[in-house]
This record gives C-alpha cells, structure tokens and sequence, in this order.
C-alpha cells in the first residue's frame, strides 16, 4: 500500500492495479458471452473484444509491475458474469449491450483522463480500442432498438400490475383474515388494473397516431399547392441548417424540388420529428394487459397458497417477490436511460415499499378504528 500510495502521488492518482482488474473481469464477461451466442458473427465479435480486454489487461499489469506495484491474486467476478448472462439468457444480448455501453463510456472517460499522465503511445490506442467497442455497442443495441423496447414495455407493463395490486394486497391483509377473500379482492382490483391499464394505452397510441397522420397530410397537402420555388426555398432551408454549404444546398434543392415525394417526406421529418411508427393501438392494449395481469398474479399466488397457512407470511413472499421483479425493471429502467444501475434499482424497490406501507398503515388503521365503532 506504501508503494501505491508513492506512486499515485506522482503519478496523478492513475489507479493501474484497479485498470487491471477492470479489463480482466471484462475479459471473462465478454468471452463468457462469445461461449452462449448462436449467431455466427455476433460470437466472432464478442471474441474479439475480450481478446482485446484481455491485452489491455496485460499492458495495465505490465504498467503496475514497472512502478513496484502487487497485482495480487486475480479472482474470477462469477457474480458478474452470472448477472450479465441470466439477463442475456433470460432477455436476450439487447439489454446486456446497453449496459455494457454504459460501463464502455465510463472506461473511456477514464482512460482519456489518465492519459494527460501516462505519456505512453500505447495508451492512445487502448483509447481507441474502447471507442470501436462503444461504436459497435451502439450499432448493435440500433438493430436490437425494437426487441428492447418491447421487452421494457413488458417489464414496465408488469411492474405497475405487481406494485399497484401489492399495494392493494398490504392494506387487505390487516382487515380481513381470510386469504381467499384477500387474493379475490387483488384479483378484482387486477382485472380493474388491467381493463384501464388496456384502455388507456389503445385511447393513447390511437391519439398519437391520428393525431401525427392529421399532421403529415396537412403537410403534404400544403406541399402540393406551393409553387415550385417556395418548395426549392423549404430544402434550402433544411439542407444548411444541416451543415451543407449553401452554394452545394442551392444545387441540391433545385434538383429536389422536382421530386415531390422526396421532398415530402424530408420536410414532414424536420418539422414534425415525424418517424413512421409500425405501433399498433391494439397490439399496444393487448401487450399493457398481459404484462399488468401477470405482475398482478405474481403477488396474489402466495394467498391461495402459503395465505392457507399464515397469510403474514403470504405477504411476506409477496414483497419479496415485488422486490425481485421491481430489481428487474430497474436494470430495463437503467439500460434504457444510461443511469447507474444500484441507484435506480434501489430507487424503484425503496418507492414500492413505501406504497404497500402507506396502505399497510391505512388497512392497520381502518381495523382498529372498526374495532372501536363494533
């Protein structure tokens, strides 16, 4: 520690032993995932980048042992590559490489950092290294972009069902003995759940796309009555604040403006953002109810079950059970929103716990005041 304590003093604090570590226990992740992939060029490159985290690993060694510095003993994280492939088994490479990305941004950021100290060519292409592992990260998690959010939305679907009915469920089990009676009523309040929850998802992707179809046409209905040189000025206009230079822009919009479609279709997504979406509002309600009433049975299955022997304890399983799923949507939440995974995890489990309590202390509540009046 004395070693190390001299030399971060000098040499601005570069943590070479944690570098170490950190590109090793990515090597083992990423050849760890090469060894469960079936597609051919996906498993290719997944090899590739641990073979490449497995040289980095060796030149932040080689850097530690020049400076005097122990390594110590390497011990293989199975934690993490246990972690990383059950949400690869489970949720397929999508969500494994959106949040590698994350930890991918953090490693350049540091090692960008590091190099205004370590003055070492090679540095610069580990740099670089990590760049084209985030390009292809991002390429990646673009092809995977639909599979994703259909697997977040059904994650986010079931997560509501399961907090809402276990809120519900908490404040039943103070007031009424029966565990049958308590799993018929989150069972009544989850049907209620999802036929709102199904409702309000097909009344709100139907508005959004009559709206947005409202839109295009009015625009391309305005783009047929104008005359052809207010059209050549609307691509004009699009192509340099694009960054073409205006002399190139004047050519191109001259010989766009005779295509209507194509100019149609450029200005319609400048101005309305607009992106064809294939999202459906019936699929939509269909899928929000699934996810709902499977995060609602989740919860309500220990009362039928263990709730015949103690219904404490029926609830007891439950909240475990809401802390599992909620942890999952955590690491969707997390994926999707590039934040910390630990914060959002522990956000989102510590807010549904505040929920059941609330309406724990309101059913504790109503009981003893019924006590009072009876």
């Amino acid at each position: 520690m004395a070693a190390m304590s001299q030399h971060s003093e000098v040499m601005g604090n570069i943590d070479y032993v944690g570098f170490y570590k950190d590109e090793l226990t990515d090597y083992y992740v990423y050849s760890t995932l090469a060894r469960v992939e079936r597609n051919k060029d996906r498993r290719s490159a997944l090899m590739e980048i641990a073979s490449t985290e497995l040289r980095h690993a060796k030149y932040w060694e080689a850097r530690a042992r020049e400076l005097g510095l122990s390594v110590g003993e390497f011990k293989v994280p199975w934690l993490k590559i246990i972690f990383y492939l059950t949400l690869r088994l489970l949720f397929g490479l999508a969500v494994v490489i959106r949040l590698r990305e994350r930890e991918e941004d953090e490693a350049i950021v540091r090692y960008v950092n590091a190099r205004d100290v370590v003055k070492d060519p090679a540095l610069d292409e580990i740099i670089k290294d990590e760049v084209i592992h985030e390009d292809y990260f991002i390429e990646e998690a673009t092809k995977m972009s639909e599979r994703f959010n259909n697997i977040r939305d059904f994650i986010y679907g079931m997560s509501d069902g399961l907090v809402e009915v276990m809120a519900a469920l908490a404040g039943l089990v103070p007031v009424v003995v029966n565990p049958l009676l308590i799993a018929m009523a989150g069972l009544i309040v989850g049907v209620a759940g999802t036929i709102s929850m199904s409702i309000g998802a097909y009344m709100s992707v139907k508005a959004q796309s009559e709206l947005m179809n409202y839109r295009v046409n009015k625009v391309k209905t305005a783009l047929r009555v104008m005359p052809i040189s207010t059209v050549t000025d609307k691509v004009l206009d699009i192509l340099k604040s694009s960054g073409v230079p205006e002399e190139k822009a004047r050519s191109i919009a001259r010989e766009l403006s005779e295509y209507k479609d194509a100019v149609s279709d450029m200005v319609i997504t400048r101005e309305l953002g607009y992106v064809e979406s294939t999202e459906n509002a019936a699929k939509s309600a269909v899928s929000t109810g699934v996810s709902y009433i499977i995060g609602a049975a989740l919860v309500i299955l220990p009362f039928p079950t263990i709730g015949l022997v103690n219904r404490y304890a029926a609830l007891f399983t439950s909240i475990v059970l809401m802390i599992i799923a909620t942890s999952v949507a955590g690491v969707f939440t997390a994926a999707s929103s590039n934040a910390k995974m630990r914060s959002v995890i522990a956000r989102n489990v510590g807010l549904s716990l505040l929920a059941l309590t609330v309406t724990y202390l309101v059913g504790s509540l109503a009981h003893a005041l019924g006590a009072t009046v009876t």
